[in-house]
């Protein structure tokens, strides 16, 4: 079931004063460990631009726009219907050379909240964000935490992680994160790997439920190339109604 955001649990403001007290960050790792569990099921158009720099080189050259029907299922992602630079992409989303980007939103929070994670989480500052009053948290956490682990071809690890997560102060709700992995061990094909994704209010139907509206990802390679890809979602819609997803 989507989770709405227009309950009274869910309005009632944080104080304005002690942002940094405990009973503060319980409150915030409480209602996005709810959300994580509750993710929202549903459809968006995504629209990618990506972009590489080649080695020795401070420019980045655009690569490809590639365009998909993203089907949300929990923390599932399924690309449908995707078109490269204006074509019909008729072999798998993994068949795209390049970096591909994978993963669904929401399983990025519960390593950063989960007070059973290895993860340090701390008050930062305030902000405004929107317009609105913000909560900043720094965190990060070690190697084989509970982050997930980054897998090319034969090679599989689980990095530290490092970043920020910006709350609404109102309901408690991230709305932006930043998350680098650093620390590959030499042979692996990253270096480093930074993700960045931004949530807002969408209206679907007569209901509004806070869903990715943008996302970022910054990847050095071990060989010295950088890709970075620029997401947008738009058109966000029900799961049910809107498409017919095939699991393979």
């Amino acid at each position: 079931k989507a989770l709405a955001l227009d309950g009274a649990a869910e309005s009632k403001a944080l104080a304005l004063d002690g942002a940094a007290e405990p009973d503060v960050l319980q409150r915030v790792r409480q209602v996005n460990l709810d959300y994580s569990r509750a993710l929202p099921n549903f459809v968006a158009d995504e629209i990618a631009q990506r972009y590489a720099q080649p080695q020795q080189t401070s420019r980045f050259n655009h690569v490809d726009t590639i365009e998909s029907e993203l089907a949300f299922h929990g923390n599932r992602a399924i690309r449908q219907h995707v078109v490269k630079d204006g074509k019909p992409w008729n072999q798998p989303f993994e068949m795209i050379g390049g970096f591909r980007w994978y993963g669904g939103f929401g399983t990025e929070l519960r390593p950063v909240f989960d007070p059973l994670c290895p993860t340090n989480l701390e008050f930062a500052q305030r902000t405004t964000m929107r317009g609105k009053p913000a909560l900043v948290y720094r965190f990060n956490s070690p190697a084989d935490g509970c982050f997930g682990a980054f897998t090319a071809e034969y090679e599989h690890y689980s990095p530290a992680r490092t970043g920020r997560v910006i709350v609404d102060e109102a309901s408690g709700h991230v709305i932006q994160l930043t998350e680098t992995a650093t620390g590959f061990p030499r042979e692996f094909v990253f270096a480093e790997r930074e993700e960045k994704i931004v949530w807002d209010n969408v209206k679907i139907g007569d209901e509004t439920h806070l869903l990715p509206v943008a996302a970022e990802f910054l990847v050095h390679y071990s060989g010295g190339v950088v890709w970075r890809v620029s997401l947008e979602y738009k058109n966000h819609r029900h799961f049910e109604a809107a498409s017919s997803v095939t699991y393979r």
